[in-house]
């Protein structure tokens, strides 16, 4: 006997009244003319009670027309009232019409309203009022106080089921339109709700049944199966616009945040395996997209100190002091960059040895001060020597250059070479002075007026000490 039966029914159902049909006689009762009473009952229904009259049949009244009918056996048949844990169902023997057969009425108990009952000379009846205002009237000289309060249980239990999953599906609409609208994180949380919905749907079921009510369990299963559905397509979505996303910020050498993109895209793959819960063929194409999320994922944590290597290998390769000094000033960056991205972290994320970076970082400032320095006493030599030839707009330019070059170096030399800043500085200061002299002199008539005795030719260069 199931535990609804048991708890509301201890006495149980006769057997035979579920299976017997065929006319009753004189001294006995009989059942339905067609087919037994358990054909009403589906696969994942439970009967739990069964009354019956003889005569009296069921009436009916439609509250919004005052229409009113009744329904009565034929003879030597009987009315029946099937109460299971999802449905009340009136079936009538041989409709007192012998051509036309059985008749059966059934009311969802999730569309019971209202159960009463009125007590009457010979028999009590009870009344059940639909959501959609019927009034159904069963007379019967049973007991029917356990069957009232049953139904009441019943129903109430119902509806609040059905109101939970009325409202999960209404969530999972939601769901599908923030996720065809790009909006993921609104559907997931829409998604979450729907579950929620589900999850107190599942409660009000083991309140009502502790064992479960097969029907609300179908019926439960069904919208979770739409809610897992659209959490995977939700995952995989969200997921797929983090990857690329990641990859974008990547391009830009946003590292931190292409490293949030790509760890959230990995979650979301790895959760959306979990929710398929599929084999190996059938998971194949998230599986494909997480182990592209992985490589990626590792190639950007050794990207920062790579791509710095990178710019320092090219820079050694060339013969232009130019590129030489602006690829050593990359790789600079990029290893600076290396250094500030777990700078405070205490999960490191990116790959590299601390102070190996450090030591890049001061081998290479060290290495791109003297390359500025000789690059600026190039320019110096070449301003001289148009300054004597004459060319005066020619020497303008080459001394400004060397300027140039001068307040680039001076600034990394004040925070990663001090040493060389002073020795940097007057050098400058010595360059424009010759380009003051220069405007004062534009014919360069007095050649030997530049700089004082005590100050360094602007167009030497002095090596920078190696940090030790």
């Amino acid at each position: 006997m199931r535990t609804v039966i048991r708890s509301y029914n201890p006495g149980g159902i006769d057997e035979a009244v579920l299976k017997e049909t065929g006319r009753g006689g004189l001294l006995s009762d009989g059942f339905l003319r067609d087919d037994p009473l358990e054909s009403y009952v589906g696969d994942d229904e439970t009967p739990v009670f069964v009354r019956s009259n003889a005569k009296k049949g069921i009436s009916f009244e439609r509250l919004d027309s005052g229409e009113t009918g009744r329904i009565v056996p034929g003879s030597g048949y009987r009315t029946f009232l099937l109460v299971t844990d999802t449905r009340l169902v009136f079936v009538v023997g041989d409709n007192q019409k012998g051509d036309e057969g059985d008749c059966s009425v059934v009311v969802p108990l999730s569309d019971v309203e209202l159960v009463e009952s009125t007590d009457g000379l010979m028999a009590t009846t009870l009344v059940v009022t639909t959501l959609t205002d019927v009034r159904w009237q069963f007379p019967c000289r049973d007991d029917i106080a356990d069957v009232l309060a049953y139904l009441e249980a019943a129903s109430e239990a119902w509806k609040r089921v059905e109101t939970r999953l009325d409202e999960a599906r209404r969530l999972v609409v939601d769901a599908t339109q923030y996720r065809e609208d790009h909006e993921y994180d609104e559907a997931m949380g829409a998604v979450e709700d729907a579950a929620a919905a589900t999850a107190a749907a599942r409660e009000r079921e083991t309140e009502f049944v502790s064992s479960g009510v097969p029907a609300m369990d179908t019926r439960i299963a069904r919208t979770e199966e739409r809610i897992t559905d659209e959490r995977l397509r939700t995952l995989r979505a969200r997921a797929t616009r983090n990857l690329d996303r990641a990859e974008q910020l990547w391009r830009r050498d946003d590292y931190n945040e292409a490293h949030e993109s790509f760890v959230d895209a990995h979650g979301d793959y790895v959760t959306a395996l979990d929710v398929q819960d599929a084999g190996f063929e059938d998971s194949a194409s998230i599986r494909k997209k997480l182990a592209r999320v992985e490589r990626n994922l590792a190639a950007l944590e050794r990207a920062p100190v790579e791509r710095g290597d990178l710019a320092r290998e090219r820079a050694d390769e060339t013969d232009d002091p130019v590129e030489r000094g602006d690829l050593l000033e990359r790789a600079l960056e990029r290893y600076r960059r290396a250094l500030e991205l777990d700078w405070g972290d205490e999960h490191k994320r990116f790959v590299g040895d601390t102070d190996e970076i450090r030591e890049r970082v001061d081998t290479v400032a060290s290495e791109l001060v003297e390359v500025r320095r000789r690059l600026a006493a190039t320019s110096v030599k070449d301003g001289d020597r148009h300054r004597d030839a004459g060319r005066h707009d020619e020497a303008v330019e080459c001394y400004r250059e060397a300027v140039d070059f001068l307040n680039a170096t001076l600034e990394t030399a004040r925070e990663l070479v001090p040493e060389t800043t002073d020795a940097i500085a007057e050098h400058r200061d010595a360059v424009e002075r010759r380009l003051s002299e220069l405007d004062a002199d534009p014919d360069g008539s007095d050649p030997d007026s530049a700089g004082d005795s005590n100050t360094a030719d602007p167009g030497e260069s002095t090596s920078v000490a190696s940090p030790t």
